[in-house]
C-alpha cells in the first residue's frame, strides 16, 4: 500500500518548490473522484486513522426539486413537505489514488424510519451512500471542518489537497449565522497558499470554487 500522511502533518518545508506552470501541466490528468458507497481497504484505514466510527448505508435517490451542496436546505424543504427529520454527518469521498475526505453533509429520515440520501451529488453513486452520522455538523450547517487524508506523492497534487484541508479550516473558523456571507480576509487565503506551496492563481480558482459551491 502507498505510504499515508495525515493532511494536516505536512508542511511546506516538507515539499519541493513548485511554480504555476507545474500545476497547468497537470491539469489534463485523468483523475477519477467518487462518493463513496462501499467499504474498501483504504477507506477502513482512513476510518482507523482518524479515530472514526462505522458508517451506515443510506439509499441515495435524489429528489429532482433538490439541488446539489444544499443538502441543508434540500432536507429542511422536504421534512415540511413530507415530515419526518433531518440527520447530519459525514459522507466520504475519494479521489482515487489521490485522497479521501469526509463531507459534511445531511439526510432525510422519513417518518417511517428510513434514511435517504435526497441531495445530487456531482460525482453520484450508483445506489447507495456511506454516512456517519454526527450532531455537530448541524451547528454550522455544513461548515465545519472535516478530515483528509492524502495518498499521492505528487507535490502538485498534494500542495491542492493540503489548501482544501485549510479551506475547510478557514471557512469552518469563520462560519457566520447568516450562512450567506462570511467576512474572510484575503490574507487568509494567500498565507494558506504560500504554507502549503501553491501559487496564488491555483490557490484563487480554489477559493472561488469554494464559495460558489457552499450553500448549506
Amino acid at each position: 500500500m502507498t505510504a499515508i500522511t495525515n493532511a494536516t502533518s505536512v508542511t511546506r518545508k516538507n515539499m519541493a518548490p513548485t511554480s504555476a506552470s507545474d500545476f497547468h501541466a497537470i491539469r489534463g490528468m485523468e483523475v477519477y473522484g467518487r462518493t463513496m458507497e462501499a467499504r474498501s481497504e483504504r477507506l477502513s484505514f482512513f476510518l482507523r486513522e482518524h479515530g472514526l466510527n462505522e458508517p451506515v448505508s443510506v439509499e441515495y435517490r435524489p429528489h429532482p426539486n433538490c439541488e446539489m451542496c444544499n443538502c441543508f436546505r434540500n432536507v429542511e424543504a422536504q421534512v415540511q413537505k413530507a415530515k419526518g427529520r433531518i440527520e447530519t454527518g459525514w459522507a466520504f469521498f475519494e479521489l482515487v489514488n489521490i485522497s479521501i475526505h469526509t463531507v459534511s453533509h445531511a439526510i432525510w429520515i422519513t417518518q417511517f424510519g428510513r434514511r435517504v440520501d435526497i441531495t445530487p451529488w456531482r460525482f453520484p453513486p450508483k445506489k447507495r451512500v456511506l454516512f456517519l452520522p454526527d450532531p455537530r455538523v448541524a451547528i454550522k450547517r455544513g461548515y465545519t471542518a472535516g478530515v483528509r487524508t492524502i495518498f499521492s506523492k505528487n507535490e502538485c497534487l498534494r500542495a491542492i489537497e493540503l489548501f482544501e484541508d485549510a479551506l475547510e479550516k478557514i471557512f469552518d473558523e469563520y462560519y457566520a449565522q447568516t450562512g450567506e456571507y462570511m467576512d474572510i480576509p484575503d490574507s487568509r487565503f494567500t498565507e494558506a497558499a504560500e504554507r502549503v506551496g501553491l501559487p496564488w492563481e491555483i490557490a484563487k480558482e480554489r477559493v472561488d470554487y469554494a464559495f460558489r459551491n457552499h450553500g448549506h
